[in-house]
């Protein structure tokens, strides 16, 4: 017999001296915040850190505002990691995930993919609010939700066990959102009503929050002598070695027409993949209501102006409308043809490699992807059950790469006070690229983007 399947082999393996707990970590700052204030936190020394047991908890209470006869109540956005503004990670003091701008969109981008339903209305549902407070509101939302997942080096590493102790003090800074990312609803109504008078208008606009009772959790774990002795025999021949997601955005506004080309500049030995939406450029305004997402099921019913995410393609859904967009990277178009809407629905879960009938996303109506969950990603590495740790997208090192998301066709909404629509859009692009994390000998480090 020449194989042996794994199903089939008598093996079986021993770790010796395991051990493992999880702590509370205070904040080197003030346990209570408002928006736009700055979080940190250090984490444990000398141990071997579990990255995806670390977890934000905090009360986030609403306050809302009455003027005149209209009371507005303000409510959290879907998802805690909406919440965070920006995040960053400093080793040693030297920074290795950079401080991208709108880590909300970031991480709202990546998720309609990468997520899906199960997770969304289990784990996400009863910890982290991943549905927007439905029904008719009558007051304020105040609760404890936890950030658990996170976008960069904290999840989306080649190890999930780091070891501070060889790579040294692990500090996490993070930027909390402005009342922005709140969703208004007035006395009696439900998120996502239009807005109908001057008195319910400027009462959103008063809505506010703040944070308490902050803290973090982690888990460490404890394994006998012969792994440590391993890792510092790899050290002494060469070094080791951690890659990791680095996400960077880029964003153009003020767009009135059905045409735009964002434009970015990026030097990356991987870039993987590019994540790409049109939005209102309202989407910084404090208490612009939600939308009602059409056609959705099993999945939160409605979305914060801020992720509203579009496609605007005249309301055209079940066919392909008069959008279409494509990429370029170094004048090299991508793909060879203009996508439609049903080519970008199509991409959104391939790109994220689900093509197995088991896997799935968040998205669950066309209608929806269309007018607040669109995304058009574009695929530029060889995916992996290995994930992160093996490199595999395209090679832009020693140059800025000139890369292009040039949409047509859009159709441009007229202004309207009630919903809060503009009739000026912003387009906004995710690029995702892997780093390197090289690690020496006297915890030296380099970073290789």
């Amino acid at each position: 017999m020449s194989y042996i399947p794994a199903d089939m082999m008598y093996a079986v393996a021993h770790m010796k001296q395991v051990s493992r707990n999880m702590f509370r970590l205070e904040q080197t700052s003030s346990a209570t915040a408002g928006p736009n204030r700055t979080v940190t936190v250090n984490l444990p020394s000398n141990a071997i850190l579990d990255m995806k047991s670390l977890r934000f908890c905090f009360r986030a209470t609403c306050e809302g505002a009455t003027v005149g006869g209209a009371t507005a109540h303000g409510l959290l956005p879907g998802y805690a990691s909406s919440m965070i503004q920006q995040l960053s990670v400093f080793i040693n003091g030297q920074q290795v995930q950079q401080a991208a701008p709108e880590y909300h969109s970031i991480a709202q981008a990546l998720r309609l993919s990468e997520n899906c339903l199960d997770r969304e209305n289990s784990v996400d549902k009863i910890c982290s609010h991943s549905y927007i407070t439905g029904g008719n509101v009558t007051a304020s939302d105040d609760e404890q939700i936890v950030v658990q997942d996170w976008c960069g080096f904290l999840n989306e590493a080649s190890s999930r066990y780091i070891n501070s102790g060889l790579v040294g003090d692990i500090q996490l800074r993070l930027v909390l959102s402005g009342n922005d990312c709140l969703v208004p609803a007035i006395d009696g109504a439900q998120a996502g009503d239009p807005l109908t008078t001057a008195d319910q208008r400027n009462a959103a606009a008063g809505i506010k929050y703040s944070t308490s009772d902050m803290y973090f959790t982690i888990a460490s774990v404890n394994l006998d002598d012969e792994y440590d002795s391993i890792l510092r025999e790899r050290l002494a021949a060469g070094g080791l070695e951690v890659q990791f997601k680095e996400h960077y955005a880029f964003e153009l506004g003020n767009i009135t027409s059905g045409a735009a080309a964002l434009r970015a500049a990026l030097s990356s030995q991987s870039i993987d993949k590019l994540s790409s939406f049109w939005r209102d450029s309202n989407h910084n305004t404090v208490g612009v209501p939600a939308h009602k997402l059409p056609g959705a099921t099993g999945t939160g019913g409605a979305v914060s102006n801020q992720l509203r995410f579009r496609a605007y393609n005249g309301g055209v859904s079940k066919l392909p409308g008069n959008g279409r967009s494509s990429y370029s990277v170094n004048s090299i178009k991508y793909p060879q043809f203009d996508k439609t809407l049903v080519d970008c629905a199509c991409d959104l879960g391939y790109n994220q490699n689900k093509v197995g009938q088991n896997e799935g996303h968040q998205v669950t109506s066309r209608a929806s992807f269309e007018d607040g969950k669109y995304v058009n990603t574009l695929l530029m590495n060889v995916p992996d059950k290995r994930g992160v740790a093996v490199k595999s997208g395209f090679d832009a090192r020693g140059l800025n790469s000139a890369i292009v998301w040039d949409v047509r066709g859009a159709t441009v909404p007229p202004d309207n006070a009630n919903t809060g629509e503009t009739g000026i859009l912003s387009a906004f692009m995710v690029a995702s690229t892997t780093a390197t994390l090289s690690i020496k000998l006297g915890r030296d480090l380099m970073v290789i983007y």
